[in-house]
């Protein structure tokens, strides 16, 4: 994604970024609070609202991570970066991705990091990965459906979720769900009873205030704003 025009960031997360090129006056502004000056090589912690990045004129390399990549790459508590962006290196002090390449995307760039920390000895988190697993298969599943499937108490699914994705169960089921609706309804928002319906809201108004709650606007609202500025991060 070129600079000039600034990159619309999901709720969800979290990211990896680089910034080549331009100068150094990029900043993040999650609701009323602006990030500035940001790192070159940073990471954006998972977020619970729709923010904006503008980087002046200089190209953003962004890329999301899979939601259950987290203990692939470190050990540390995420709900410490949430809603928040830090350079890479307070993760890895070691991460140099190769992102001077102008022609580099951004899967290649972090590429041979990325394999570093997986080569590290770290192991998939399995009760995580059955997590999103139950919150993508059955839409409408709580808290308290989670834990009895998973056998794990209110508490330690708290912990799990905190520690992993960085969010409370309720707010990561609640998350979970809008997201997948919202890239199904981006581009076309025909058969949009349905949709909803299949991943567990009541009606068209239970949708719109997750829209409020996570995009601060309304679907069409969020999708005037997009435009034709292709994929937000």
């Amino acid at each position: 994604m070129s600079g000039g025009r600034g990159t619309i960031v999901l709720p969800g997360g979290p990211r990896l970024y680089v910034l080549v090129g331009g100068e150094t006056g990029a900043r993040l502004t999650i609701g009323r609070r602006t990030s500035a000056p940001l790192p070159r090589i940073g990471f954006i912690g998972p977020t619970t609202r729709i923010a904006q990045l503008d980087h002046d004129d200089a190209t953003l390399l962004g890329l999301r991570l899979r939601a259950t990549a987290w203990p692939l790459l470190s050990n540390l508590d995420l709900s410490r970066f949430t809603d928040r962006i830090v350079p890479l290196t307070s993760i890895d002090p070691d991460a140099t991705p190769n992102t001077w390449n102008s022609g580099v995307d951004a899967a290649a760039a972090f590429a041979p990091w990325l394999a570093a920390q997986r080569a590290a000895g770290r192991a998939r988190d399995g009760t995580a990965q059955q997590i999103i697993a139950l919150i993508d298969a059955s839409p409408r599943a709580g808290v308290g459906d989670v834990c009895a499937t998973l056998g794990i108490t209110p508490r330690q699914l708290s912990a799990i979720c905190l520690q992993v994705f960085g969010l409370p169960p309720k707010r990561l089921l609640m998350l979970r769900r809008f997201l997948g609706v919202l890239r199904r309804l981006l581009p076309d928002t025909r058969g949009a009873g349905r949709v909803l319906w299949e991943a567990g809201y009541v009606d068209h108004s239970h949708f719109a205030k997750d829209c409020r709650r996570f995009l601060d606007s309304s679907l069409h609202g969020f999708r005037q704003r997009l435009g034709d500025g292709g994929d937000p991060l």
